[in-house]
């Protein structure tokens, strides 16, 4: 990877603004630098909840600015764990991609969110081994409330 190449881009106006996910510490510093003790991505951009919180969604692809599944539901943040997944677009893609249509549609209800399916992930059945574990996990949170 040239690490030259994005500060080039942006010298000549083609980089990219508004970006979803948030850079690490890796599009910062190569691979043989120290990365500075306490380093943080950049939150301040983020937009904010009604608390001044970021907005902020955990995803496969990292840290994203959370993009709201539906605009008329609130998004609350979490400094510690960012927004709920359910509660964003991109949350909700990767809900349907691993959990399949079924679960989400759980999940969205209990979270009080519509859930907002795709052309492409119609009958979407998820991936059998995380279905088992949230089943698994389900089963457990049932048995502690009784």
């Amino acid at each position: 990877m040239d690490y030259k190449l994005p500060k080039q881009c942006q010298d000549e106006g083609r980089f990219m603004r508004n970006l979803n996910v948030l850079l690490e510490s890796y599009h910062y510093y190569t691979i043989d630098q120290d990365i500075p003790f306490g380093w943080e991505p950049d939150l301040t951009k983020l937009p904010k909840d009604s608390d001044g919180v970021p907005l902020f969604v955990y995803t496969k692809r990292g840290l994203e600015r959370a993009l709201p599944a539906d605009p008329r539901v609130p998004l609350v943040g979490d400094i510690l764990v960012g927004v709920k997944r359910i509660m964003t677009y991109q949350g909700q893609r990767e809900i349907i991609f691993d959990l399949g249509v079924d679960i989400a549609k759980i999940e969205a209800e209990r979270a009080g969110v519509p859930l907002h399916i795709l052309p492409e992930e119609e009958g979407c059945i998820g991936i059998q081994e995380l279905k088992a574990a949230y089943d698994h996990k389900a089963r457990k949170v049932s048995q502690s409330k009784n």
